[in-house]
């Protein structure tokens, strides 16, 4: 079983978020890079917590939205927020060994990297 720091909150992977947009803005390039070096090598503990967050997203969102986000019938095809796609795509990415493909995702590993506790 693989442990992770701490239960994951709304708040907690927001902060992340934010911080991962401040230190992007301050061109910190040093703690996305370290992000995305686990991103491609599968850190187990990264890949959890990526599954975790993009979770939390889902389900903060849906608890808000509820209705409102679904433009038909079918569930599959409900649209989320910018932040919350950007974090299930980032776990499908590093689920799927695909982490160097989209360089922009390498705040959203470095955000993941910092909620894991691996972030120097």
């Amino acid at each position: 079983m693989i442990e992770t720091p701490d239960q994951l909150t709304f708040a907690k992977v927001c902060y992340a978020f934010n911080l991962a947009r401040t230190y992007q803005q301050q061109h910190r390039y040093s703690w996305a890079e370290r992000g995305l070096y686990l991103a491609k090598n599968r850190n187990p503990v990264l890949l959890k917590v990526m599954e975790q967050a993009a979770e939390v997203m889902v389900q903060e969102e849906e608890n808000q939205r509820r209705e409102s986000m679904r433009t038909t019938e079918i569930y599959a095809e409900q649209r989320y927020t910018t932040e919350t796609q950007m974090w299930r795509e980032a776990f499908r990415m590093v689920d799927e060994g695909k982490a160097d493909q989209v360089k922009a995702l390498m705040w959203i590993y470095g955000a993941g990297a910092f909620l894991a506790g691996l972030q120097l």
